[in-house]
């Protein structure tokens, strides 16, 4: 195994230990499986728990769990190759993989940052060690992911 998609299999089961796991992943990799309205998606945000309902295995190589789109299940296939961030969407922690995030993909433009906050996720490139900054609760945020560089 590849050791980024390593750093990506034990973070996100580091957030999986406490709560909710964000995984941001490019749904346009030809070895993920998503319902076809979510194939051409390079910015796919899904949320994982343990307690799911429905199968979920989280394996070395990727992610594999039926998940509910409007309701209905499919059977996921995310590979790590194609996820570039997993964070925790209730305490804005997290981590971006740059060299993960698609070429075509600007992540400056789905961000908008106001000076009063203070971003918690961590851009690696070489360590994929889990993030121990501070964690606050509070509203939900859902344009909060930025490289940090």
């Amino acid at each position: 195994m590849d050791s980024l998609n390593k750093k990506k299999y034990d973070f996100l089961l580091h957030l999986l230990e406490v709560d909710d796991a964000m995984v941001c992943l490019d749904s346009r990799h030809p070895e993920v499986d998503v319902p076809e309205s979510h194939k051409n998606n390079s910015s796919l945000n899904l949320v994982f728990n343990l307690n799911f309902r429905r199968p979920i295995k989280i394996v070395e190589e990727g992610i594999f769990a039926t998940l509910a789109f409007n309701g209905k299940p499919h059977k996921c296939i995310l590979p790590f190759e194609a996820v570039w961030a997993i964070y925790d969407p209730n305490m804005k922690n997290g981590q971006v993989w740059e060299e993960s995030i698609p070429e075509d993909m600007n992540l400056a433009e789905q961000v908008t940052e106001t000076p009063s906050e203070k971003p918690q996720l961590k851009s690696v490139k070489s360590s994929g060690k889990p993030s121990s900054g501070p964690q606050t609760g509070g509203k939900r945020d859902r344009n909060h992911l930025r490289v940090i560089k």
